[in-house]
């Protein structure tokens, strides 16, 4: 949020006091209204409701129950086919050598039918353990999808914690430049200072005034860009559980070389790659199988029937020939590839120059996560430096503003060089929260490559 500064100059006419202070009322009563009945979540549980309830995470567990079918059909690929079959015909004749003229015939056959494939070259199991990779890769996929939706709830959420404090602060400011309105009003009825520093002194409460109700809103905002994230149907009723985050963060940096350790062994999309990688050796040999004979075995049973409309051609009974014409056949064939136009040979460099790809993409990624590592661990380094800077800057001008208010009362200084020095402390606390938060995330990010839960310590 954009700290305001106060105005630095002196209004030509007095703002009322009592208009102020139902404008201060109002925005009290605001806060109550908007945060009574509110359900109250807590970190652990936006993270939750977001992963269980995020449109992509549930497309990729669709498709991980997708391929999960595709395994199971892969395990019955080894099972005979069985099929059934009947076969109606009625032929016309013009000549029938019998009765020297033409004819009517009708056939009628039946039987079941058994094919088994008894060897392929091992590719049966080879499709089987690809596609139990597959599954395993799309578990992965998921479980990335959902960490960076975690990261992103994690983010949000030290949002509304950080413009919540720096509403505080904006308070915390109004408080104190009502006081002082309150003062000059009976230092100039006293007729100890000019009416301009009562006016000025109104002016500046007027901006804290501002300045509260524009945190107000980025606190709202931020309410809202969570509620959005975790897809909530009504954000109005939507609120969140404070953290109580003190001022006094240590920096606790784990060693850069172990956290990539960790980083390569635990995130999914290493793990992926990984799974890729072998995915794509499977299809090399899946390939390869197209040069290895196949042998499959069959089996029949089946029966036929004739009879024709003709007189002069007698026929036996229905059930009789059905008896009578019963065949069995049981067959095992031998299929050799000997020239296929060089696609079985395009197939298996076609699925090297594929692993060859899996393997960039592994290295790819694990460049990635090393960069990701070192990052969160530079950013978490300066993150806490800019807030100790930030922590000194606050003391410094928390001493300067004392001293300022000190001036003032003895007459040294003016309210305009009291107004600079507490607008100076207001921004060094505004930044000293951005600093603070801004630490606590990166961080979190670092704890995350370090495989510690997201919601830990928070």
């Amino acid at each position: 949020m954009e700290i305001c500064n106060k105005l630095g100059r002196t209004l030509t006419n007095a703002i009322s006091y009592k208009i102020m202070n139902k404008v201060f009322s109002l925005i009290g009563l605001l806060v109550l209204t908007t945060t009574f009945g509110q359900e109250k979540w807590d970190l652990r549980t936006c993270v939750d409701h977001a992963v269980a309830h995020n449109l992509t995470v549930n497309q990729s567990k669709i498709q991980q129950e997708i391929i999960a079918n595709d395994l199971e059909n892969t395990r019955s690929q080894w099972l005979p086919n069985v099929g059934a079959y009947l076969d109606n015909s009625f032929t016309y004749g013009t000549h029938h050598p019998m009765i020297n003229k033409s004819y009517q015939q009708y056939n009628n056959s039946l039987g079941v039918n058994s094919s088994i494939t008894i060897y392929q070259g091992g590719l049966l199991n080879l499709n089987k353990e690809r596609a139990a990779l597959n599954v395993e890769a799309s578990q992965f996929q998921t479980d990335q999808i959902s960490d960076n939706i975690a990261l992103q709830v994690v983010n949000y959420y030290l949002n509304v914690m950080l413009n919540r404090e720096l509403l505080q602060i904006a308070q915390g400011n109004l408080t104190m430049s009502t006081e002082q309105v309150d003062r000059s009003k009976i230092l100039f009825e006293g007729g100890r200072i000019a009416e301009a520093e009562w006016v000025q002194a109104e002016a500046n409460r007027a901006q804290d005034v501002k300045n509260v109700a524009d945190a107000k809103i980025e606190v709202d905002r931020a309410l809202f860009n969570l509620s959005v994230l975790l897809q909530l149907e009504d954000y109005r009723n939507f609120d969140v559980e404070p953290i109580a985050l003190p001022d006094d963060l240590t920096l606790g940096l784990y060693d850069l070389d172990q956290i990539l350790a960790i980083a390569y062994a635990e995130q999914p999309a290493v793990k992926k790659a990984e799974i890729d990688l072998e995915m794509a050796a499977k299809d090399i040999r899946i390939a390869q199988t197209s040069l290895k004979p196949t042998i499959s075995g069959s089996y029949n049973l089946g029966t036929s029937y004739a009879d024709y409309f003709n007189k002069g051609l007698m026929t036996d009974a229905w059930l009789s020939q059905w008896h009578e014409n019963l065949t069995q056949v049981v067959g095992v064939s031998v299929k050799i590839p000997i020239f296929e136009k060089f696609t079985n040979k395009l197939n298996i460099q076609r699925a090297k120059i594929s692993e060859s790809l899996a393997q960039n993409a592994m290295a790819q990624e694990k460049q990635k996560i090393k960069e990701n590592v070192q990052e969160a661990y530079f950013n978490a380094l300066s993150s806490y430096e800019a807030f100790q800077a930030a922590k000194e800057s606050v003391r410094s001008n928390a001493l300067s503003a004392d001293f300022a208010q000190k001036s003032l009362d003895a007459g040294v200084i003016n309210r305009y060089d009291l107004n600079i020095a507490q607008n100076n402390l207001m921004v060094a606390k505004a930044q000293m929260a951005q600093a603070k938060f801004n630490f606590i995330f990166r961080m979190k990010v670092l704890d995350f490559y370090a495989g510690i839960p997201l919601t830990e310590g928070l």
